[in-house]
């Protein structure tokens, strides 16, 4: 309790009588040991009364026609029909909550109706957790959020993107020679990944949504940034055309 709305502790010898319809209030006064800090408060201002004075807690039964107890009853039933309002901070906890929910909610609606095609392939059902596990992991880590954020949107240094933005002139992958260089078959398809695939992911072929669905995001990008699979580089390793 804040030091300023602690009660004025009388030092005066009188005797004090307190009178309760809550009997798990006096139960849990009287434990021996207890971890509620509500309970320890009222135990010290008690204890702090009873130094100088001799107070007495007492049992009432709940509606039982005594005076003193059925107007208790009346006024709090004023309080709840009372229009004065009384204006209380609103818990952090509470807002925080609200804020998460909103998020949680856009996201939601994002992947289901605007998001593009690639991405809604990688991020499947689990997609806030994915996002949660990105954040967590990169907030502090330009480079390797940025990295994470190409996977999942497809917008990287890959042939296939390249190509539909006339950077290169040609799909195919420089590892495997095979196939189109897609986030999918970069991630889990390339044969000349197989083995650094096995290593990282301990499977030598997934999809792409498998593997985000089951290996976390901090695994996938040391995956990304190995020496066997170095395609995604940093901006100031790349040439002129400023792609990312």
């Amino acid at each position: 309790m804040p030091a300023d709305n602690s009660p004025t502790i009388p030092t005066n010898t009188s005797s004090y009588g307190h009178w309760t319809d809550s009997l798990s209030s006096i139960n849990s006064l009287t434990t021996l040991i207890t971890k509620n800090n509500t309970v320890k408060y009222c135990l010290d201002i008690l204890n702090q009364i009873g130094a100088h004075n001799q107070v007495e807690l007492r049992w009432i039964a709940a509606h039982s026609g005594l005076w003193g107890n059925e107007r208790a009853d009346e006024l709090a039933k004023h309080g709840t029909t009372s229009t004065t309002t009384i204006a209380r901070p609103i818990p952090q906890a509470y807002i925080n909550k609200l804020i998460n929910d909103k998020v949680h909610k856009l996201n939601t609606d994002i992947v289901n109706k605007d998001c593009p095609r690639h991405t809604k392939l990688i991020l499947g059902r689990n997609h806030t957790k994915i996002i949660n596990n990105l954040n967590r992991s990169f907030i502090n880590n330009r480079k390797d959020y940025r990295t994470a954020t190409q996977l999942i949107t497809g917008h990287c240094g890959l042939n296939k993107h390249l190509y539909n933005m006339n950077k290169t002139t040609t799909k195919e992958c420089p590892l495997c020679g095979h196939h189109e260089e897609t986030v999918n078959h970069f991630l889990g398809q390339c044969p000349d990944l197989a083995q650094t695939r096995g290593q990282y992911f301990n499977d030598f072929y997934l999809s792409a949504n498998d593997i985000f669905d089951n290996i976390h995001i901090t695994t996938i990008i040391n995956y990304v940034n190995c020496n066997k699979t170095r395609r995604l580089m940093d901006p100031e390793d790349l040439d002129n055309t400023g792609v990312t």
